[in-house]
């Protein structure tokens, strides 16, 4: 008999929180692109909106066959929007690592004050006054240590909580040595982005005289707890730390492309013995998050990101990255076992060039049956609708005029290759 299931998907990098930009940001570099920060969602949203979102994209992994994800979430720091994310994921019955978000540098503007080596960054005086509000942020100290007591306070079944870093640009040399205590401390394992984009890395090395991985690799944070989202930009120096630490990456195609970043090298990462995944990146720059686009991109990409280098069995190889390797990332040992039924027959060649999402009939983790279940509940707690205006507000005019006043200063530093 064909065989009508798969293991299932696990998407290692998503952001719950960005679900009302789904489909509405257009392609742009990725520092054009965080002008829509601006709307005042991010990090400002109440713990049922907060709560709203991860039930949506929960919902929108389950259905594509996502047994698994791995959420790097942007919210206050307080255990009623941290672990509401955290338990909107377990009324859907499926696994998650939540991982809340620290940083103590402007995520969004890079300023002359923050980053006085960096010859294009913007003097905070020319910025519009609405923007420059964008900038202020917490002491690192106040963040790290309310990250840590909200991560040691959760006590969850299917959902673990980790610490999120943005990205080390986004992070003084005092919160990188903080961060690698507290991982140490609480055992919990570790996601940041780095190395995303050209400017990202021009930013690091002129400010620091060093990349953004190793800046990471000079403070302890690569090791097998770590999951390092997009590493584009990535020289073979970069490389070596990645597979000696044992960290894993995420890597995530459809996003690189539409903000403009470019193509990752991942067979030379594998070769190197790196652990590298599959991920959707946030709803709002790769729109869904469904990993057979993904997939797909991996694949087809394969002579460009040196998968056809390491492997002719490239279907096998991007089907293991969704699948096995993402399952080597802190989940229990029991997630091989969950599976994905199909109503048609199913094999490597169809899953990696056909989106197969429609086909699916049923998820199941830990031996039980979900979808049903996670459907009811997001209809009960009207997820979709709090969705649909948090959409709202992001679009009202107001916002959406900021945003178009802030993207000429972001534009001075944007690379688009």
């Amino acid at each position: 008999m064909p065989d009508t299931s798969y293991p299932g998907f696990v998407n290692a990098h998503t952001h719950s929180h960005c679900i009302p930009w789904k489909g509405l940001i257009p392609s742009a570099p990725l520092e054009v692109f965080l002008a829509y920060r601006t709307s005042g969602l991010v990090g400002c949203m109440t713990p049922g909106e907060q709560a709203a979102c991860a039930l949506v994209v929960g919902l929108e992994n389950l259905s594509a066959g996502n047994v698994a994800i791995v959420d790097h979430l942007y919210s206050s720091l307080t255990p009623e929007h941290v672990h509401g994310v955290a338990e909107a994921y377990e009324s859907l019955g499926m696994r998650a690592w939540v991982f809340p978000d620290v940083s103590d540098l402007p995520v969004m503007f890079l300023t002359r004050e923050t980053y006085p080596n960096y010859l294009k960054a913007i003097p905070t005086s020319e910025l519009p006054g609405e923007a420059r509000a964008l900038l202020r942020v917490s002491p690192f100290q106040e963040q790290i240590e309310t990250a840590r007591e909200v991560i040691k306070g959760w006590r969850g079944n299917l959902v673990q909580m980790g610490l999120a870093l943005s990205n080390p640009i986004s992070c003084s040399d005092e919160l990188l040595e903080a961060a690698s205590q507290v991982i140490e401390e609480l055992g919990c394992p570790l996601e940041v982005h780095a190395e995303e984009s050209p400017v990202e890395r021009e930013v690091s090395l002129a400010q620091w005289g060093l990349s953004g991985i190793e800046r990471l690799d000079k403070f302890g944070l690569l090791s097998h707890r770590t999951i390092v989202a997009h590493c584009v930009q990535l020289s073979d120096q970069d490389i070596a730390p990645l597979s000696k630490g044992g960290a894993s990456v995420s890597y995530n195609p459809v996003s690189n492309l539409k903000l403009h970043n470019g193509i990752a090298p991942v067979g030379r990462m594998l070769a190197a013995g790196v652990n590298v995944c599959l991920g959707t990146d946030g709803p709002n720059c790769s729109d869904e998050q469904s990993l057979f686009p993904v997939i797909r991109f991996a694949a087809g990409l394969a002579r460009l990101n040196g998968i056809q280098q390491v492997t002719e069995a490239i279907e096998e190889q991007v089907l293991e990255m969704a699948t096995t390797r993402g399952h080597r990332l802190w989940f229990p040992a029991s997630i091989s076992s969950d599976r994905v039924e199909y109503g048609v027959p199913v094999d490597p060649v169809r899953l990696a060039w056909c989106d197969m999402a429609s086909s699916i009939t049923e998820v199941f983790i830990d031996g039980s049956p979900v979808l049903e279940r996670a459907r009811s509940v997001v209809k009960e707690r009207s997820a979709v609708e709090i969705v649909a205006s948090l959409t709202q507000r992001a679009t009202q005019p107001d916002t959406v005029a900021l945003a178009e006043r802030c993207i000429p200063f972001l534009k001075r530093y944007a690379i688009s290759k």
